[in-house]
C-alpha cells in the first residue's frame, strides 16, 4: 500500500511538470518567445554603427575566457559609448560538451525573467561547478538568489520552445560556417566586416573594432 501511494505521488508530480510546461506552451507562441528572448540576449544601441553577433557554447573554456577577459572591455569601450551593438546566440558543441544544449535552454528561459545577462555571467563563473553534472535547476537555485521564478523556468524549458530556438540558431551559425566557439562575426551596419573564430585577446579584438569603426 505504502509502495502504492508513493507511485501515485510520483505521478502526480510528473502530470503536474508536463501540464505546466503543455499550458506554458500554449500561453506563449514560439514568435513570442524568440522575440522576448532576443530582446534580452542583445547589449547597446540597435542603431551603432558596428553590430557583433556573438555564436558561444556554456562549457567551452574559450567562451568562458571572451566572457571574463574580453566582453567587459567592449562593453566599457564600445557599447557604453552607443559604438557597438551585441547579439547572442546559442551553438553548443554537444559531441563534446555533454550539458551546452541543456545550459542554453536554461539561460534562454530566464530572459523571459529579464535575467539573461546576469546568468549569463553566471554561467560562466562557475562553469567548473555546474558542469560536473549538469544540474542546472540547482545551480539556478544556489546562485541566483531567489531572484528566477523556478516554476516559471522549469515550465519553459520543458515546453520545448528553447529546444525549438537554439536548434534554429545551431542552422544559422552552421549556414554561416560556425565550426567552433567562440565565434564573432563583426558588421559595418548589414556589411560583414569580420569573422573572428576563436577565442582572440581583447588588443586583437580591439583593434578589429577600430577598423569596423572607421
Amino acid at each position: 500500500m505504502r509502495f502504492i501511494k508513493l507511485f501515485f505521488l510520483i505521478s502526480l508530480v510528473f502530470a503536474i511538470i508536463a501540464f505546466s510546461a503543455q499550458n506554458y506552451a500554449e500561453a506563449i507562441s514560439y514568435h513570442s518567445f524568440v522575440k522576448t528572448v532576443n530582446a534580452d540576449r542583445q547589449i547597446g544601441n540597435p542603431d551603432a554603427a558596428v553590430t557583433i553577433i556573438v555564436y558561444t557554447d556554456f562549457q567551452c573554456y574559450w567562451c568562458r575566457k571572451f566572457e571574463e577577459n574580453d566582453l567587459p572591455l567592449i562593453i566599457e569601450n564600445y557599447v557604453k559609448t552607443g559604438k557597438v551593438f551585441i547579439q547572442f546566440r546559442d551553438f553548443p558543441l554537444t559531441l563534446i560538451h555533454k550539458y551546452a544544449f541543456k545550459s542554453a535552454e536554461y539561460a534562454d528561459c530566464t530572459a523571459l525573467q529579464g535575467k539573461y545577462m546576469p546568468v549569463r555571467s553566471l554561467l560562466y563563473k562557475y562553469q567548473k561547478d555546474w558542469s560536473v553534472i549538469g544540474d542546472l535547476y540547482y545551480f539556478l537555485k544556489t546562485h541566483a538568489k531567489g531572484s528566477i521564478n523556478l516554476k516559471k523556468e522549469e515550465a519553459c524549458v520543458k515546453s520545448g520552445l528553447p529546444k525549438k530556438l537554439i536548434e534554429s540558431n545551431i542552422s544559422s551559425g552552421m549556414n554561416a560556417k560556425v565550426s567552433g566557439t567562440p565565434t564573432l562575426f563583426i558588421y559595418q551596419g548589414l556589411i560583414l566586416y569580420k569573422k573572428v573564430t576563436g577565442y582572440r585577446p581583447f588588443p586583437i579584438i580591439n583593434k578589429i573594432l577600430q577598423g569596423a569603426l572607421q
